[in-house]
């Protein structure tokens, strides 16, 4: 049986963006940039997200310039050991 994580994935993606264009961004940042509550960001960096509404998703990755699939990654469980699955 697997899970979803969202585990350290905004502060790769964010990493990646700064990287590529130069400009600095902190979680609260692409908060605001993206119009979605800060709270929503620091949960799904922290891989603690319950739930995530779909259109704050999108305009995550739109901000960010990736995909859904570069947020939500598929964690396989094969005998009490964790693997990510790309």
């Amino acid at each position: 049986m697997g899970t979803i994580s969202t585990k350290g994935q905004i502060t790769i993606l964010i990493g990646k963006r700064q990287a590529a264009t130069g400009e600095r961004m902190s979680l609260r940042s692409l908060a605001e940039i993206a119009a979605v509550p800060k709270d929503l960001v620091y949960r799904l960096d922290a891989g603690q997200a319950r739930y995530v509404d779909l259109h704050a998703l999108a305009r995550l990755c739109n901000t960010l310039h990736c995909r859904a699939s570069d947020v939500l990654k598929w964690v396989e469980e094969k005998d009490g050991c964790t693997s990510q699955s790309l």
